[in-house]
């Protein structure tokens, strides 16, 4: 018998296999290799480090570690119930499923869950998907849409692991619609060259993930977060757009070119700051979150980020400024630097540079 995810992944890996085959060119749309800004640090490590610990920002401990994840339960909890969907489903409700993970049915946001499934892993997910493959491309990687797609996957799995937490130890629903369907799906549709230009030109979409940094004693990834950038052109001149940030947050408002490549945006919005566990339907868990204010002003350079001042109401990163390499000076070895300060005072801060596949870091606490 053909277990459901593994007929998921079986069918993904022939996509794939066949593109290749194909020998189909990487045309590339996303990753455009910028010596500055958020693009200059755009490489497999980074992302797996973002996509990977991007839940970090809203673990109820004010310093989420390596240590603090239960990798091993964890990780077998996340394959035991993605290989077996059915049963999980089953024991949840598939229309409560449906109507919660899959379809938008509900604007409550206990009930919304289908909003960051589509955002964060069709169409955030499908795009870092598509501009890994373009970087493995343009790196010389044989099969860059494979390698692509793995660095994408590992890093899904990795991510539901560290949200999977130490309760749950019988089955996972949360994980299936991100790992089996909207997974999946961003991957099939960015394959194709028009529906990822159509993201790239009309809605300007790109990866503004965060400048991560290692810390050491304890060891603990710092300042990750993975987000993403929409802008939606008001004129015929493409001067001012509609604005639209997002990751564990959604900012809406507007960016404005200040010459032919920089722009000024802001935008507000809710942010993520914690998760709240539901009754267990059938002894399957289920976890929202919750939300509270945030706002923020970008400063961009070819919609590669460079330099962005946080508020928001998280206690992990009530403030929090973030400059690329390229702000500083022109000069290659231009470093960029991260300070985020939590509600109880406890700071981070890190240095990068685009020589170096993650910073580093150094937390202070209060």
């Amino acid at each position: 018998m053909i277990r459901p995810g593994r007929f998921v992944l079986a069918v993904l890996v022939s996509i794939l296999v066949t593109l290749q085959a194909a020998g189909q060119e990487v045309r590339h749309f996303f990753y455009q290799g910028h010596p500055y800004g958020s693009e200059s640090l755009f490489n497999p490590v980074s992302v797996l480090a973002n996509g990977s610990f991007d839940a970090f920002q809203i673990i109820n401990d004010r310093q989420p570690t390596w240590q603090n994840v239960y990798w091993e339960p964890a990780a077998s909890n996340v394959w035991k119930s993605a290989t077996s969907p059915l049963l999980v489903i089953s024991r949840f409700g598939w229309s409560k499923f449906l109507g919660q993970e899959v379809f938008p049915t509900s604007l409550n946001i206990e009930n919304a869950q289908y909003a960051p499934n589509f955002f964060l892993h069709a169409i955030g997910g499908g795009m870092v998907y598509r501009k890994l493959s373009e970087w493995y491309d343009q790196q010389g990687f044989p099969a860059p849409f494979i390698w692509g797609a793995a660095t994408r996957v590992i890093y899904e799995y990795v991510n539901e692991t560290v949200e999977n937490g130490p309760g749950n130890n019988f089955y996972n629903e949360d994980c299936l619609p991100d790992m089996l369907i909207f997974q999946p799906l961003g991957i099939l549709l960015f394959s194709f060259d028009g529906i990822s230009e159509f993201f790239s030109s009309t809605l300007s979409l790109n990866d503004w993930s965060q400048p991560v940094g290692l810390s050491f004693a304890p060891f603990a990834v710092r300042n990750a977060g993975q987000n993403f950038v929409m802008k939606l052109a008001l004129n015929q001149k493409r001067n001012t757009s509609l604005f639209f940030h997002f990751g564990d947050f959604a900012l809406l408002g507007l960016s404005f070119k200040t010459n032919a490549e920089d722009a000024l945006s802001f935008g507000a919005g809710l942010a993520s700051n914690g998760r709240k566990s539901l009754p267990p339907q059938n002894d399957v868990p289920y976890n929202t979150v919750t939300v509270g204010p945030m706002a923020g002003l970008y400063f961009d350079r070819n919609n590669s980020l460079m330099a962005s001042l946080v508020y928001a109401d998280v206690p992990n990163h009530r403030f929090r400024l973030n400059v690329y390499p390229g702000l500083l000076s022109n000069d290659s070895w231009s470093p960029g630097f991260f300070v985020s300060v939590a509600e109880d005072g406890a700071t981070i801060v890190g240095l990068t540079a685009r020589f170096i596949p993650v910073g580093l870091a150094l937390h202070i606490p209060r």
